[in-house]
């Protein structure tokens, strides 16, 4: 198979497209997660591969252990992040949706919409809204709003979440 063969199959599959581009996200997350740790703001992280289980966890200098999901934003005018699991449980429709205590932090690589896959937007859990009908679960669909001010926090540096995080 050649290279562009390989490139052409990615792009008629829109599930493999969307899994790579998860994967780029998740890398590019994790070189800033590196340089955080060789800079000394952060203690370690560890990356995570397993199916229902948050995607890194990462400790503060203060010894907080954090929990990160990374996402990537969807196709659309303005930048928005889906917050589901790609498949549900048969005997529960609402396992699809995220429990609010899965994960504390949402990285979101916006590279999509500003063609820099190392670009990040980042919200705290305990500040988005509930899903409608499951009060215990995450609402699916979340804006993206640029600038400061808004409800949901959205923060563009990682530090910054990270000491809202432990405010």
């Amino acid at each position: 198979m050649t290279a562009q063969e390989l490139l052409d199959a990615i792009e008629k599959r829109f599930r493999l497209k969307v899994a790579l581009e998860g994967a780029v996200a998740e890398v590019h997350f994790e070189r800033k997660l590196r340089i955080a740790s060789r800079e000394g703001w952060l203690t370690s992280y560890e990356s995570h591969d397993v199916d229902g289980m948050h995607d890194f966890t990462v400790v503060t200098l203060s010894g907080i252990s954090i929990r990160v999901e990374v996402k990537t934003i969807r196709n659309g005018p303005k930048p928005h992040v889906e917050l589901q699991k790609t498949r549900a449980a048969k005997a529960d429709p609402s396992s699809r949706y995220y429990d609010r205590n899965h994960f504390d932090v949402v990285a979101v690589c916006v590279g999509r919409f500003t063609a820099d896959w190392s670009q990040f937007r980042y919200t705290l859990v305990r500040e988005l809204p509930s899903h409608r009908h499951h009060s215990n679960k995450l609402q699916v669909m979340h804006s993206i709003p640029e600038g400061t001010g808004t409800e949901p926090r959205w923060f563009s540096r990682f530090q910054d979440i990270i000491d809202a995080y432990t405010i």
